[in-house]
């Protein structure tokens, strides 16, 4: 896979949940949902404003172009589900996308869906995919789990991929389960060497290995786009470097690792 554009997008406030059949039909839904695992919906959840992972995807995709024709396919990865359930992202990214892409939806997977997507992407072999990542924090129940898997932002990132992309190449990646926090570190310089830049998500702070020369860490609240955030912006400035971008889930004790080759002038 060789990486043709990277695009990332905050958002702000966005805008207040529907009203009328809407709001009554998503407040029924929400109270049905978080009744089943006994979690109170949060006070006041629908007076919030919000952007949703369509809205989001609506305005990212303009700015990934101009897109190469046709797109393959294409992976919407996320950390949590949608708040607002009025139009499917997914359906939506496949009306935005030239030709007619196969679509994908990778979740229920923590910091490390946006490396699932990704490996998926790369064993289905596309000549042209999109890996679209979203964060988004106007959920209606609190989210349970360490401060690095809870989205503070809203957040979007477009990775394109191309044959002939220009910017990296390779993208392979790997996982592992059941990793506790104290073999992570070790783990980490064992696989890649002092050598490589790191992009390191937020589960990786507090046990970053010494190792390395240059490392990036993603910003806080980005649970799923942080380290895409910090790659993009790291990469005009790494030139034909070995870098791996990382995250680690300490909740379900999941460790990802992405390698690729960054392209430019040395």
């Amino acid at each position: 896979m060789r990486l043709h554009r990277i695009v990332t997008r905050m958002f702000h406030e966005g805008r207040p949940f529907l009203p009328g059949r809407a709001h009554e039909l998503m407040n029924s839904y929400v109270h049905d949902v978080t009744g089943l695992y006994g979690l109170p919906p949060r006070p006041g959840y629908l007076s919030t404003r919000l952007n949703s992972y369509a809205e989001m995807a609506e305005a990212v995709v303009p700015e990934l172009g101009p897109l190469p024709v046709p797109v393959d396919m294409f992976a919407l990865a996320t950390a949590v589900p949608d708040t607002d359930l009025v139009r499917s992202p997914t359906s939506l990214l496949a009306d935005l996308l030239p030709g007619e892409p196969f679509p994908l939806g990778v979740t229920d997977q923590g910091v490390v869906a946006p490396f699932t997507a990704l490996k998926i992407l790369r064993t289905y072999g596309a000549s042209t995919c999109v890996l679209m990542v979203m964060d988004q924090r106007s959920l209606p129940y609190d989210v349970a789990g360490s401060e690095e898997v809870v989205p503070l932002r809203d957040c979007a990132a477009g990775l394109v991929f191309t044959d002939g992309g220009d910017l990296a190449e390779g993208f392979e990646v790997r996982h592992w389960t059941e990793i506790p926090p104290e073999r992570v570190a070790g783990l980490l310089a064992a696989e890649l060497g002092g050598h490589t830049a790191l992009v390191a998500g937020r589960g990786l702070a507090a046990t970053l290995p010494n190792e390395f020369e240059h490392i990036r860490v993603a910003p806080p609240g980005l649970p799923c786009t942080g380290v895409w955030v910090a790659l993009a912006a790291a990469l005009p400035g790494w030139h034909r470097r070995r870098v791996a971008v990382a995250d680690y889930d300490r909740t379900m004790g999941n460790l990802s690792i992405c390698t690729l080759d960054t392209q430019g002038e040395a």
